[in-house]
C-alpha cells in the first residue's frame, strides 16, 4: 500500500473530511486511481464509506464500524460525563434528534433541505404541538400500529411534563435545557450551530451529507414515524 493513500485516511480520520481548497496535496493523491482503489481495502476493513460532496471527501463509519460508532452509552457520555441522565430522557433527545433533522429536510425530491434556520423558540413550540399529537395518539383503534407508537407516546408525555425552564438552561427537567444539551453536543460535531440569536442553523457538514443519510427511502421512513402521531390524533 502506498504512503499517499495511509495520509490520505490518516488525515480524513483526523477531522471527518478532506477539504479540495484546504487540502489540495491530501486531495490530490485522493484523485489518483491507484489510491482510491486502495482506499476500497480501507472501507472494507474498517467499516466506513466515502463520500463525496461538493470540494470534499467524507469518511463516513458504517454500522459495520466497531471502532467510531455512537451507540446510547456514548451518548450518555457526550451529554453528560456521569450516570445520573436518565434512559427516559436519553430516548428522548434521540427521538428528539429525528424530529430535527426533520425540520431541516423533510422536502422531496432530490434537496431534501426545506428550511435555513429555526429558533430555539420555534422549535420547542413546533416539538411540543408534536407531541401533544402523538399523545393522544389512539392505540385501542383498530387500524394496524407499529409497535414503535407507544414508545413514542410515553416520550412525548415526558417532554410535556417538563417546564420551558430558561433559553439558557442545561438542566434535565426542563424543555429548554434538554433542546440546549443536545444542541451543545451537535455543535462539537458539527452537525447544527446556533447563533448569538438563538437561530438553529445546520452547517456545510449537515447539508454536504444528507443526501447520503436521507436516500429517498429513509426520507419516506422518517417522515412516516412524525405523521404517525398526527393521523392517529387527527383520525381519532
Amino acid at each position: 500500500m502506498s504512503r499517499q493513500t495511509v495520509e490520505v485516511f490518516h488525515e480524513l480520520l483526523k477531522k471527518g473530511w478532506i477539504d479540495r481548497q484546504e487540502d489540495a496535496l491530501f486531495w490530490s493523491y485522493a484523485e489518483d486511481p491507484d489510491v482510491q482503489e486502495e482506499l476500497e481495502d480501507f472501507k472494507a476493513v474498517m467499516g466506513c464509506d466515502l463520500v463525496r460532496a461538493g470540494t470534499r471527501l467524507y469518511l463516513i463509519p458504517t454500522q459495520d464500524n466497531d471502532l467510531f460508532l455512537k451507540n446510547n452509552m456514548d451518548f450518555r457520555r457526550n451529554i453528560r460525563r456521569d450516570k445520573t441522565i436518565r434512559n427516559r430522557d436519553l430516548y428522548l433527545m434521540n427521538y428528539m434528534s429525528v424530529y430535527m433533522i426533520y425540520t431541516f429536510f423533510g422536502g422531496e425530491g432530490n434537496d431534501p433541505q426545506c428550511r435555513e434556520f429555526i429558533s430555539k423558540e420555534d422549535f420547542i413550540v413546533q416539538f411540543t404541538e408534536q407531541c401533544k399529537l402523538t399523545e393522544h395518539a389512539d392505540l385501542s383503534a383498530e387500524d394496524e400500529i407499529p409497535d414503535y407508537s407507544d414508545n413514542f407516546i410515553q416520550l412525548s408525555k415526558a417532554w410535556l411534563s417538563k417546564l420551558d425552564g430558561e433559553p439558557d438552561s442545561q438542566k434535565f427537567d426542563c424543555k429548554y435545557g434538554i433542546l440546549n444539551r443536545i444542541l451543545a453536543r451537535y455543535k462539537i460535531d458539527e452537525i447544527f450551530d446556533v447563533s448569538s440569536d438563538g437561530l438553529i442553523r445546520p452547517t456545510r457538514k449537515l447539508k454536504d451529507l444528507m443526501p447520503y443519510f436521507l436516500r429517498k427511502d429513509r426520507i419516506v421512513q422518517i417522515q412516516n414515524w412524525i405523521r404517525e402521531g398526527q393521523e392517529n390524533a387527527e383520525n381519532k
